[in-house]
């Protein structure tokens, strides 16, 4: 009992050099309850092993069990991964010019619902609506959190109860188990699905059609694709023989708001072709913050806004204010808020060696370059692969080792395994970031 008394109080370990700098990163209530319980676990260690006290062990203890909490928290991370839209990783990096332009607005009062013309109580949406139509097209627009919510607020609002028409072809599954058929259930539609896995026709749609029928639901084919023999029904000639009693609904998701990418209508084109509604998710689809945009046309737009479950949905002031900012740069064809996905898919493939040469160039015998494909990513043109070259790192260490140890570099450097090779990706690490790759693999050889 003698020598448990000498292990060192909870309260002046959190004053020691190693455990006071977790203050800042985790908060001194969260260090302390971690502390409390190591020395908990150290002290019982100390009476079934009768081991002696040794403070810096301890001290070591401690610090390995805040690094550890310390990992979880939400940090910057440098995607070397060759993904653009890289779910796992926060999806779209925020433009800092557009961040910082947004600051003004949320970290002051704001006219979020609040009419600047009369007085009176306003509309979230304000001029953001008319951003939206002059970027995607379509009559009215509404912004819910994510595209789940504008999925299911859709279901809800106009075919609770009633059948919504789905290919079997479409009926996907995407991150996170979220299921199509799932969300169906839950908004109290009944899923009403034709054709097969790889080709449904126009007639699948048409004959399933009855008095009950409230909508035929096109999705995208998100994080995967079906080649070779296979079909699917033109959104034009689908929008043209729909009775009029059944919507067309298109749940666009990641999709594409570029033209020229192959296989991937953009939004305006489904609006074009005379697409009830359109939704789709606005980190994906704009690089922005996570939103979900729901367009088309206004007398289908109106009762989702006043649906009691809008106000479920609805986002924050800093979804408005960073989205509206954004697209009125991309509007202006302004540098600052370029088009991640379209800068990068359109370098030459020059671009792409210089860019991992600046790295490779420490040690070219340790760092050869691989000619390899980069993806957009976000569920985006699962077949579109393009050419880059990426930095193979050959070391004694086996790729878990080394992948694990890129991990934890502070910032965390998130590389890829493949072929028992761990490599880097220059093509989607921002140009300041370059150096700290460069520094970092300059350390470890």
């Amino acid at each position: 009992m003698m020598q448990l008394s000498q292990i060192t109080p909870v309260e002046k370990l959190l004053n020691t050099k190693e455990i006071a700098f977790y203050h800042d990163i985790l908060s001194r209530p969260l260090v302390a309850e971690i502390t409390k319980a190591e020395v908990t676990h150290y002290r019982q260690k100390v009476i079934e092993q009768g081991i002696a006290i040794d403070t810096n062990e301890l001290i070591h203890t401690i610090v390995l069990a805040l690094k550890k909490q310390s990992s979880q928290r939400l940090q910057r991370v440098i995607n070397a991964t060759g993904i653009i839209v890289h779910t796992n990783l926060g999806r779209s990096p925020i433009p800092q010019t557009i961040w910082q332009e947004a600051s003004e607005t949320v970290c002051g009062y704001s006219n979020l619902e609040f009419n600047l013309n009369n007085g009176k109580r306003g509309n979230r949406m304000g001029m953001l609506s008319k951003i939206l139509s002059t970027y995607f097209g379509g009559e009215s627009n509404i912004l819910v959190n994510n595209n789940a919510a504008a999925m299911h607020l859709i279901l809800k609002t106009f075919a609770q109860g009633k059948e919504v028409i789905v290919s079997r072809g479409e009926q996907v599954q995407i991150g996170g188990g979220f299921r199509i058929p799932e969300i169906l259930e839950e908004s109290g539609a009944v899923l009403r699905d034709v054709g097969t896995t790889n080709i449904t026709t126009l007639d699948d749609y048409l004959k399933a059609i009855n008095e009950n029928t409230a909508m035929v639901l096109v999705v995208h084919q998100s994080n995967y694709y079906i080649e070779g023999f296979s079909q699917r029904v033109d959104i034009n000639l689908l929008a043209a023989k729909l009775p009029e009693h059944v919507m067309l609904v298109v749940d666009q998701g990641s999709g594409n708001q570029i033209a020229g990418i192959p296989g991937e209508p953009t939004v305006a084109n489904y609006l074009k072709a005379g697409v009830d509604l359109v939704c789709l998710s606005g980190d994906k689809m704009v690089g922005g913050p996570q939103a979900g945009i729901i367009l088309g046309k206004q007398q289908f737009i109106e009762p989702l806004s006043k649906h009691p479950m809008m106000r479920v949905f609805r986002p924050g002031k800093e979804t408005y204010a960073l989205l509206e900012k954004l697209l009125i740069h991309r509007l202006n064809h302004d540098c600052a808020a370029n088009n991640r996905i379209e800068t990068l898919i359109t370098q030459p493939i020059e671009w792409h060696q210089e860019r991992a040469q600046q790295i490779a160039s420490i040690a070219p015998e340790k760092l050869p370059l691989v000619a390899t494909k980069f993806l957009i990513g976000g569920g985006t043109t699962p077949r579109a692969q393009y050419d880059t070259w990426a930095i193979a790192i050959l070391s004694d260490e086996s790729p878990s080792s080394l992948i694990k140890r890129l991990r934890n570099h502070n910032p965390p450097i998130i590389g890829v395994v493949q072929q028992d090779q761990v490599l880097i990706y220059p093509i989607t690490l921002f140009d300041e970031e370059l150096t700290i790759v460069k520094e970092f693999l300059s350390e470890l050889i």
